[in-house]
């Protein structure tokens, strides 16, 4: 490491075809002490090279440093065309969202904050006098302080559910999971703990419906309506800490279904306990084949849709198409059948669920709602398979809604 003058332009050994890449901070106002900064090495991407003081503080579980580095990787994936280098202290932290203000040549000061100095960014090839660009707020965060991590921090966590999110989870669930999730990442653990958090709570809750009393049941199913909530929180910290993968988002996908598989397995247990009868068995044993076969088929449906060569995918884009399919056709049965989906979703299952409990802790009443639900999705799927399926493909093709 060396010193550098802040007043002239850096020299930084790279592997590019310009070497020179100019300072942000302006050369007058600075007292002589603050006109050196000892320079860590160049923390390179694929063709983003981002310059910073030093590791930084520890912000939603990383250091800035190795926050900004996974920033700049995604930017990559997103913009193949650009490359250069981004010269920043080590106390602030970049969102994806801010390359894309970048201009692919030139050297720029980026205005981020009205009170901290400009960071610098020159793109790859071109070197002259920077000028100014202004980013929009919250595309990158300081993180200088106790009090501004704590800010910044939630700025991410309001922009950390996902786009198609109910209502029941942007206004109630992801409240509580926010929380949760600042709190694991703050103990710098991973969306890998948060899926074993769920794991022990939806198997807590198969077990409570396992039993045979009212009590226990009402337990279960707000054990059932937790494990929801926690449901959300693993791929929370993944977007927070910017490790999101298809392998994650597939166990995750996994993890929620068999969550459901369990209680379905332990309601059913402990009807048999209550006393399940050979009507009984054979509605509980239909159902259970019913169940996983209409899971394969509606994630059938959605690979199909989008061509996505995951076997695990969210069947969420169903509902939607539906929904659409009842606005384009006028259809008045499709309409009631978006409403039966949207009663099916993992967030609104508990607590129709638990309504159910309050009412009575037979357990036989539930195998007879989703028997309910399983024959009105099939009949769905069996008359009106085309416009959905169509509409799916239309949103898959339309960027905005992808």
């Amino acid at each position: 490491m060396g010193l550098v003058d802040r007043r002239t332009l850096a020299t930084f050994g790279t592997s590019w075809t310009f070497r020179t890449v100019w300072t942000f901070w302006p050369p007058c106002h600075l007292p002589e002490a603050d006109r050196y900064v000892r320079l860590s090495p160049i923390q390179a991407t694929e063709r983003i090279q981002i310059a910073v003081d030093g590791p930084g503080p520890r912000f939603l579980g990383l250091t800035t440093t190795e926050r900004n580095r996974r920033a700049a990787r995604r930017a990559e994936e997103r913009n193949p065309l650009l490359s250069g280098m981004l010269r920043i202290p080590d106390d602030v932290a970049l969102t994806v969202s801010m390359f894309a203000y970048l201009p692919r040549e030139g050297t720029w000061h980026i205005d981020w904050h009205p009170r901290r100095q400009p960071l610098a960014w020159q793109a790859e090839g071109t070197i002259g006098l920077p000028r100014p660009i202004k980013v929009p707020e919250g595309s990158v965060l300081d993180v200088s302080t106790a009090a501004a991590r704590r800010a910044s921090a939630r700025t991410l966590l309001r922009e950390s559910g996902k786009s198609t999110d109910g209502w029941l989870s942007r206004h109630v669930h992801r409240r509580m999971s926010r929380v949760v999730s600042y709190v694991l990442l703050w103990f710098r653990l991973s969306a890998k703990h948060a899926m074993l958090l769920t794991a022990v709570v939806g198997l807590l809750s198969a077990w409570m419906m396992a039993q045979t009393t009212q009590q226990t049941l009402i337990v279960g199913v707000l054990l059932l309506w937790l494990a929801s909530i926690t449901g959300g929180i693993d791929g929370e910290m993944a977007r927070l800490s910017l490790s999101e993968s298809s392998h994650g988002q597939q166990l995750d996908t996994l993890l929620n279904h068999a969550v459901h598989g369990l209680c379905y397995a332990g309601l059913m247990v402990g009807w048999w306990r209550q006393g399940i009868g050979p009507r009984g068995a054979v509605l509980a044993f239909g159902v259970a084949l019913a169940l996983p076969a209409t899971l394969l088929l509606s994630m059938h449906m959605v690979r199909k849709a989008s061509g996505v060569p995951h076997f695990f995918v969210e069947t969420r884009p169903i509902e939607f198409a539906v929904l659409d399919a009842a606005r384009a056709t006028g259809s008045r049965i499709l309409r009631l059948a978006a409403v039966v989906f949207v009663m099916f979703r993992r967030e609104a299952l508990p607590p129709l669920f638990l309504l159910v409990s309050i009412v009575t802790g037979w357990r036989g009443v539930f195998a007879m709602i989703v028997a309910g639900g399983l024959s009105f999705v099939l009949l769905t799927f069996l008359f009106y398979v085309k416009p959905i399926e169509a509409m799916m493909r239309d949103r898959f093709a339309t960027p905005a809604a992808s």
